[in-house]
């Protein structure tokens, strides 16, 4: 396994922690006859080598032979084998400069169970030194496997939402394209008007937020032009009554999901009664969520806003864009019919 580079926190913890290791054992000897500038010289030096050993240990075992990936009995002996070999270089080291640099001591009084309390006292510290390390690195891979698990679901997300609106985009180019063909031949200026809005509508559709959501104000400007679009098959047939309260208007909602309720209402109920009928919009923002609903005549014998025959996109469908975009306090309901007409109800979650 490659060593990572060492970033500037890992550095930063090195030398703080062992300067705070060395600061103390300097306090605690400050009192002693060995004299201030030689003590802090030794302490520099014992705590370099203790630094230079523990970054040793992290580059040429620790990551090159995976230690961070053992099971805890594996890596609970490598930790104790390891921290009493570096406290037994750490004491060689210490004891090289107290006799040959510093002058503390003669070879003579490192012979005797103070070497081997301090070379206990050296195993312990990086004892403590390799479970901080581990500890702090499991945190941390932790951490990023939370992080890529979300970047994954938001991923998969992202594909589904795709999937739906791809459903949804050739079910509606479908209808658009019939009632134009049916206008070509009787009236051609009206027919490229319809090409120009088609156009827009289109090119709405294409270039809709990567997020999946767009102000509701935005979302009826196309709903209005789908209508001008039915209008020209339904003619007087097709009735359409909006109520929009103006606080609701910069509400985000998922890209033609209005146009979509409004398209199945159509489909469902007033093409299929030979008078017709009025399609309502309403929109208001209540408790802190926009409430939208769409109201429609509907023919006998019809399930409301059920998905039409073959398009797969329907009450289902938007029910999931809600889910996936605001999460379960998105809800998408039919009202109990009153009558011979049905309501389509959406609460969307407005942010804070």
């Amino acid at each position: 396994m490659p060593d990572p580079r060492p970033s500037r926190a890992y550095w930063y913890c090195q030398l703080s922690g062992w300067g705070a290791y060395g600061a103390m054992v300097f306090a605690l000897y400050s009192g002693s006859d060995m004299g201030l500038a030689r003590l802090l010289g030794h302490t520099v030096l014992y705590t370099s080598a203790a630094i230079g050993m523990t970054h040793l240990l992290r580059r040429r075992w620790i990551h090159r032979r995976g230690w961070a990936r053992l099971r805890v009995l594996e890596l609970a002996w490598r930790i104790a084998l390891s921290s009493l070999v570096l406290g037994l270089l750490l004491l060689g080291a210490t004891s090289a400069s107290s006799v040959l640099i510093f002058r503390f001591v003669t070879l003579e009084q490192l012979r005797g169970p103070g070497s081997v309390f301090l070379w206990l006292n050296f195993s312990i510290v990086f004892v403590c030194w390799e479970l901080i390390y581990f500890v702090v690195h499991a945190v941390e891979r932790a951490r990023r496997a939370e992080v890529e698990r979300w970047q994954l679901t938001a991923a998969a997300q992202s594909a589904e939402l795709r999937f739906l609106k791809g459903q949804m985009h050739p079910h509606f180019l479908f209808n658009c394209l019939n009632s134009l063909r049916s206008l070509i031949a009787e009236d051609p200026k009206r027919a490229q008007a319809m090409v120009t809005q088609l156009a827009g509508i289109l090119r709405y559709s294409l270039s809709a937020e990567t997020s999946g959501t767009v102000p509701l104000e935005r979302e009826l400007e196309v709903v209005k032009d789908y209508l001008a679009l039915e209008a020209v098959r339904l003619e007087e047939r097709l009735k359409v009554k909006l109520d929009i309260s103006p606080e609701s208007l910069a509400a985000p909602v998922p890209s033609m999901l209005v146009q979509t309720l409004v398209e199945n209402a159509i489909k469902h109920g007033v093409a299929r009664l030979p008078e017709g009928g009025e399609v309502s919009v309403s929109a208001a923002v209540k408790e802190a969520s926009l409430v939208l609903t769409v109201e429609s005549p509907l023919a006998k014998g019809v399930a409301p806003l059920s998905a039409p025959e073959g398009s797969g996109v329907g009450l289902a469908n938007a029910r999931e864009r809600l889910r996936l975009l605001f999460g379960e306090r998105a809800t998408l309901s039919l009202d109990p019919m009153e009558g011979d007409r049905a309501t389509a109800r959406v609460r969307i979650p407005l942010p804070a």
